[in-house]
């Protein structure tokens, strides 16, 4: 295994502990919740009850809209196979260039691993689309800049 899979694999550890610390927290908020609502509606003081209630629901709405998209994120992570390479570049693909390097996976923004910064991103990615179908060696033009794609794993 060479240092690029190893980084690929140490992302994609990385992204689903991400992913699964949102989930919970997603989960414990929306507990919280329910037991506000159940407490909210013991309440008798009227109109400011109703707002309560309304505050409670919109919160959980929210909360739930949040604990789906992490789940969409999680569904995404769970189709790639950290070990794969793709001489390509695909979802799943770790890519170093002469600017940055990344994981093309689900849409995490910078994390350090060690003392190196790398980017979790989606294939969505406008930057990304860009890397799509392209292999080691090809140079890419983004927003006026060159990426050269030194590795693909």
């Amino acid at each position: 295994m060479n240092k690029y899979t190893q980084v690929k694999e140490e992302l994609y550890r990385l992204a689903s502990q991400i992913i699964g610390e949102k989930l919970e927290r997603n989960k414990a908020i929306l507990q919280e919740l329910k037991e506000s609502a159940g407490s909210e509606t013991k309440s008798s003081a009227g109109d400011k009850h109703e707002t309560g209630r309304a505050m409670v629901h919109l919160e959980q709405e929210k909360a739930v809209k949040q604990l789906n998209n992490n789940q969409t994120l999680k569904n995404t992570l769970d189709k790639i196979e950290p070990t794969f390479i793709n001489p390509t570049v695909s979802i799943g693909s770790f890519i170093v260039t002469n600017k940055l390097s990344f994981f093309i996976s689900v849409p995490l923004g910078k994390v350090v691993l060690g003392k190196e910064e790398y980017f979790l991103v989606s294939r969505t990615a406008p930057l990304v689309k860009n890397f799509i179908g392209r292999q080691k060696g090809d140079q890419v033009l983004f927003n006026g800049k060159e990426y050269l794609i030194e590795e693909i794993a």
